[in-house]
């Protein structure tokens, strides 16, 4: 299910580990709180995380990779205000046996144009600034054009397994 956050919503938990919608919902907000008050319009947000998501590693290390990719994914898709309007970013999750990726994708333009204006290092400025963080919840990124337009970026964390050792 799509829908949008509102800058009301917490963190809720499924089992033991947060869940992962209530995450990106607290990183959403802030961004919402900061766009309003400077006044700039916000592209439409969109979440499409199921409930029963979670991330079993360091939440305060995700929401800062997500503030930082929400962050380029809004500045790429909002490039003025007229665009603002139209301009979407869409939040999306996917849960594997063994591990969950969240994609970032935006309406903005696409990577060889963005790498143009910013001097071919648009995106990997930032993937190596967040290589530390990414290294220590054992994740990895990757940067994708989207068929639409725009950019889709995509964190994968692996899944904790515990094991039991027999006696």
């Amino acid at each position: 299910m799509t829908e949008s956050i509102s800058a009301k919503q917490t963190v809720s938990h499924y089992g033991q580990s947060p869940a992962l919608r209530g995450i990106v919902g607290n990183v959403v907000s802030g961004l919402q709180r900061q766009h309003a008050d400077s006044g700039v319009p916000l592209p439409h947000v969109s979440v499409d995380v199921p409930l029963a998501h979670r991330f079993e590693g360091n939440v305060v290390v995700l929401e800062e990779l997500l503030n930082v990719w929400l962050c380029d994914a809004v500045r790429a898709a909002a490039g003025s205000a007229a665009m603002a309007r139209t301009a979407e970013v869409l939040i999306t999750s996917v849960e594997y046996a063994d591990c969950i990726e969240i994609e970032i994708a935006d309406s903005g333009s696409s990577l060889s144009e963005r790498q143009k204006v910013g001097g071919g290092v648009v995106g990997r400025v930032h993937a190596v600034a967040q290589q530390e963080l990414l290294d220590q919840v054992h994740g990895d990124m990757r940067l994708d054009d989207c068929a639409e337009g725009g950019v889709a970026v995509t964190l994968r964390f692996p899944r904790v397994v515990s094991q039991r050792m027999a006696a």
